[in-house]
């Protein structure tokens, strides 16, 4: 599914940007989606599968040349020009207000060409993609309640969705490819999907 049909969405003012932190992206829109409570996400759930890195413009929510987008988790990271391989980065997400670990983010690069063709190598690409998992007991309304022996059991279990961060490495020395720099002169006007899933009311 492309787009959430038979929903109305408000436009953000002029000069308003989409920049979540990684707790935003787990404790607010992962946490509701997953949950299904969040029908009108101001961001799409795309098939990963079903484009190049370099497609999203248009398709994804995006904030210049980072994109966010939900995907189903199992869902084929085979795409027709390549594949997105997980380079086993896992950074833990921690709650800011009691220091809890609530999710993971997992790194993925993607490369040009086929994952399981022995005679040619695929080609590495400067594209990112930061995948978000939330764990399965923040979505268990009596999650509050567990106590700290019910939470080791769950540190495992993940939720059955997640949520995307996609944009390409700028060379920069110093710092990591896997970190995003937002264009701050990028003044380009909004795609018409952008502006269909751009606001919320409890935003």
């Amino acid at each position: 599914m492309e787009a959430i049909s038979g929903n109305s969405f408000n436009l953000l003012p002029p000069g308003l940007r989409f920049c979540p932190t990684d707790e935003d992206l787990v404790l607010h829109f992962l946490y509701h989606k997953a949950s299904q409570n969040f029908s009108n996400s101001i961001i799409p759930h795309l098939q990963l599968h079903l484009y190049n890195p370099w497609q999203f413009h248009g398709k994804a929510l995006s904030n210049g040349d980072i994109h966010y987008f939900f995907s189903r988790v199992g869902e084929s990271r085979a795409t027709e020009s390549g594949y997105w391989k997980d380079v086993l980065m896992d950074e833990p997400i921690l709650c800011s207000a009691n220091g809890n670990e609530v999710g993971i983010k997992k790194y993925h690069i993607f490369f040009v060409g086929e994952e399981d063709d022995s005679t040619t190598a695929a080609i590495q690409t400067t594209w990112v993609m930061q995948e978000y998992h939330i764990y399965t007991f923040l979505l268990n309304t009596h999650a509050q309640s567990q106590n700290n022996n019910n939470l080791s059991q769950t540190k495992s279990e993940f939720g059955l969705w997640v949520l995307c961060r996609v944009f390409e490495a700028k060379e920069n020395i110093g710092r990591s490819m896997f970190s995003y720099e937002e264009d701050d002169d990028n003044e380009s006007e909004l795609s018409y999907l952008d502006e269909m899933y751009l606001t919320l009311d409890d935003i």
